[in-house]
């Protein structure tokens, strides 16, 4: 039996979405509906849920929350976003949530029952697999991993060889003390330590195959607990020692190198001096300096430009929505994006869109 949860804060889109699914030729059986992402979260932990497909604008506990914690805390459940056609912003959660499917409304009835047909295929495939899913965890390893998680981060955010070494350690004697743990448990294990690897490289512009070789990063099965921790302390050391490297070779600062980087995240919300100075090992103080002393502009007012000008082009180019284009060009408050825009044009987004 395969259980379906649609969560949205419009009845009529819940009913549409019920009305368009081929839900027996799938053989899904059982479906539950929420109204906002809170009741949401509590049929997901009360009833397990195999697929949730989700709208992203709710009232309390939104899209963008609900996806965090399902992937966090239950990766097995296929994830499928239902949202609006000036929800940009959103993408990118759903990306790192690594949702199945981003559906736009009004929803297709074919592209819904396409990405049914598929989740369902990768349900199907997972059960015959010699490996359960990871719902049929012991609570006590799934609540382990979390506990644990931020702060095993924190030490490779820190590069701290030895901190990192002595909170695995204590990791892994924890599991020790619980009873049953199966294939499926150890298969967990690895694949979380494996996706805070892939996430930290990712994070610091790291590639991946300069610290490892590709088979390093693979589930190894039939290994013991105390082979398992000392691969992954010997993976976690290695990424430190590299990223140390990393940073010596970082301290002549590159400044095409951070204004390319510019060119390819101005849209990016959190981008600024403080973030910039950080990716690259840099004070603020220097950086900032260096930087206007080449261009003859302060990294902010550089960053400014490059969104204004970006914006300009999609309101002269497209029929995009005003708020569309603010969360395009990296602002999440429309009334400020509005505010920047005026003082660096003279004029409003409106009046340049009306010639």
């Amino acid at each position: 039996m395969i259980k379906t949860l649609i969560v949205d804060d419009e009845k009529w889109t819940r009913e549409t979405i019920k009305m368009f699914g081929k839900w027996e030729l799938y053989g899904i059986t059982a479906i539950k509906e929420a109204p906002d992402g809170q009741e949401g979260l509590k049929l997901i932990e009360q009833w397990t849920p195999d697929i949730v497909i989700t709208d992203m604008k709710m009232p309390g506990v939104d899209g963008m929350e609900l996806l965090r914690v399902v992937a966090e805390r239950y990766p097995q459940i296929k994830l499928i976003v239902a949202s609006g056609y000036d929800d940009f912003n959103y993408m990118r959660q759903a990306i790192r949530s690594k949702v199945n499917e981003y559906l736009l409304k009004p929803i297709n009835a074919d592209e819904l029952n396409l990405t049914l047909e598929k989740c369902t295929k990768e349900i199907e495939s997972q059960l015959r697999s010699h490996l359960k899913p990871f719902s049929f965890l012991n609570k006590d390893i799934s609540a382990l991993i979390i506990d644990y998680k931020k702060t095993i981060v924190s030490f490779l955010d820190e590069l701290n060889a030895e901190g990192f070494e002595n909170i695995m350690q204590r990791f892994f004697n924890e599991l020790k003390r619980i009873d049953r743990i199966d294939n499926n448990a150890m298969a967990k294990i690895e694949h979380e330590f494996i996706l805070i690897l892939e996430e930290q490289m990712i994070k610091n512009d790291c590639n991946g195959s300069d610290v490892y070789k590709n088979e390093e990063l693979n589930y190894d099965s039939g290994l013991s607990l105390d082979l398992i921790m000392k691969k992954q302390q010997e993976l976690g050391k290695r990424y430190i020692e590299y990223m140390l490297q990393f940073k010596k070779r970082k301290g002549r600062v590159d400044l095409e190198e951070i204004k390319e980087y510019i060119e390819r995240n101005f849209t990016e919300s959190h981008i600024s001096l403080d973030v910039l100075a950080n990716k690259f090992f840099v004070s603020k103080e220097y950086l900032s300096k260096a930087f206007k002393a080449m261009y003859e502009c302060n990294i902010t007012e550089y960053i400014v430009s490059r969104r204004m000008e970006y914006a300009k082009k999609l309101i002269e180019e497209n029929e995009l929505q005003i708020k569309s284009i603010a969360q395009m060009v990296g602002y999440e408050d429309l009334s400020y994006f509005y505010r920047v825009f005026k003082k660096y044009f003279k004029i409003s987004p409106g009046e340049m869109r009306q010639g």
